[in-house]
């Protein structure tokens, strides 16, 4: 809980108070319903540059460069809605999100129709299921209950119903992590400006228990019953650098000919089970945690079939994973390291070699591999620091984190490696918040300062490590400022400039400007 607490507090750039509304006070149940409303705006400040939406090679992934001109690329409102009561504990968790953003309910500036991957509308049209995704759309995120009971001296607790659950002590680069495994991501809502962090996890149906053996010492485990990929953004949407990836992907060009995004092709998948043991250390004064997981990966592979005309995204399964953590205070710093290896990781193949035999269907990827996969070792190194008034503030946070990973050898279909992407990646995020309180009579500013930049990028284990694209010797940079007033209602205003090569960096010119306002109640 910690983790998400500090990912929050990076993801908004603010830390507002809670304002719940109690609705049993003084009574024997805690009940609260929290509701946050927010509305948020983006500004593009220069125009697409041909390098990067010209020739054959961009024709997948210029869509949402094409689709905005300079101005306006969001518009939107958000409802965060959660209702909590518990009694001896014992209780219940629902939570919901809905948003209208009118930018994605208007047409589009693309006006490529050689080039649009689009099939059911348009090109200056988003496709329909990008309209709803970033346009328009309500559901549901938390839905469980949970418990506890206690055996003998332990104590047993557990959640039943969709929920997200996250181990290992990775801040940023979760997809590198043991988390990677274990809850997909909303990839689309971390770019929205305010958006909290327990929103940016997609819940999955499971059932997940704690077994408390001593104060220092648990067991964790969890069965989840349901496939969730990660959300990317939706193809089309502004911050989008693949148009055949994502909701509202609707087509691949593969040289002349345009394939049809047939869906995902997941097959009989098995259920994704892990274990953890939690313990102190006295001697290394430091917490300790061991992991041990099977997942289907929340990453799809494209797999086409030019017979067909047709493409489907196939989802590996019984990809196992094993880590270690460890995380103590190092002076004021809270030091976290993470790592993991992978066996069964599906790798960056060259292009056109992971195709469908002709007359074969989905069917067939059931029993066969053909995208090549290997074994693979990822570490994650992260810091929070907090501290108090300073000469040149009154309170400053640095949270930063050291991501990389390694292919150690390959296991299925070696021949279609992409051996020019790189077998080590490796890059790194910091964010620097000084805060002023009192600047006004009830108002407190800070100044966030957040960098992002991949040191050798193009991994050939994740084309979006350590972002998305694989910017290598590239990344971003934001600078903003957040206001808090009576810490209920806060804005923002913030600058994202895009650094890097034209060759590798699929956002260099989608510099845009943002602004959110919200107030919890």
């Amino acid at each position: 809980m910690k983790k998400l607490a500090i990912a929050a507090a990076i993801a908004t750039t603010m830390s507002g108070g809670a304002h719940a509304t109690d609705l049993n006070p003084g009574g024997e149940w805690q009940i609260r319903w929290d509701n946050t409303l927010k509305y948020s705006a983006g500004a593009r400040v220069e125009s697409a540059n041909p390098l990067l939406t010209t020739g054959a090679a961009k024709v997948n992934n210029d869509d949402g460069d094409r689709n905005f001109s300079t101005g306006l690329i969001s518009s939107r409102y958000d409802i965060l809605s959660e209702f909590d009561a518990q009694k001896d504990g014992f209780g219940i968790r629902l939570s919901a999100a809905a948003w209208y953003d009118s930018v994605y309910n208007q047409n589009t500036s693309n006006s490529s129709t050689a080039t649009t991957n689009n099939v059911s509308v348009g090109a200056n049209r988003f496709a329909p299921e990008t309209a709803r995704i970033a346009g328009r759309n309500a559901e549901m995120l938390d839905w469980f209950v949970f418990g506890k009971s206690q055996i003998g001296d332990t104590t047993l607790s557990y959640r039943l119903g969709q929920h997200s659950l996250i181990w290992g002590t990775t801040l940023f680069f979760g997809m590198n992590g043991i988390a990677k495994g274990m809850a997909p991501i909303d990839l689309y809502k971390l770019s929205i400006p305010g958006t909290q962090a327990k929103e940016t996890t997609i819940p999955v149906p499971q059932l997940s228990s704690t077994l408390q053996l001593t104060n220092d010492t648990s067991i964790e485990g969890y069965v989840q019953f349901k496939y969730r990929p990660t959300r990317l953004h939706p193809a089309g949407s502004y911050l989008s650098s693949t148009d055949m990836l994502g909701d509202g992907a609707e087509s691949i060009w593969a040289g002349p000919l345009k394939l049809r995004n047939a869906g995902l092709a997941k097959g009989d998948l098995p259920n994704n089970v892990g274990f953890a043991l939690n313990t102190r250390s006295e001697l290394l004064d430091a917490d300790l945690g061991f992991y041990a997981i099977r997942y289907n990966d929340t990453s799809t592979q494209v797999v086409t079939q030019a017979a067909t005309r047709t493409y489907y995204l196939a989802v590996p399964n019984g990809v196992k994973s094993f880590g270690a953590s460890i995380s103590r205070l190092v002076g004021i710093a809270n030091i976290g390291l993470e790592a993991s290896i992978r066996d069964g990781q599906a790798l960056n193949a060259k292009q056109g070699t992971v195709v469908l035999p002709v007359g074969q269907t989905a069917a067939w990827l059931n029993d066969h591999t053909p995208y090549p996969t290997g074994r693979t070792a990822h570490l994650n190194l992260s810091t929070t620091i907090v501290s108090g008034a300073a000469a040149g503030w009154d309170g400053l946070s640095v949270v930063g984190e050291l991501s990389a990973n390694h292919i150690n050898s390959v296991q299925d279909n070696p021949e279609k490696v992409d051996t020019a992407l790189n077998k080590t990646a490796w890059g790194g995020r910091i964010v620097v918040t000084p805060t002023w309180y009192q600047v006004l009579s009830g108002l407190d500013v800070s100044v966030p300062l957040n960098v992002g930049w991949a040191f050798k990028g193009r991994s050939v284990i994740d084309t979006a490590f350590p972002f998305s694209g694989s910017p290598d010797h590239g990344g971003e940079i934001a600078v903003g400022i957040t206001g808090t007033y009576l810490t209920k209602y806060i804005a923002n205003l913030t600058f994202i400039n895009y650094r890097g090569k034209a060759t590798s960096q699929p956002l260099l010119d989608r510099d845009y400007v943002r602004f959110s306002v919200q107030t919890s109640f």
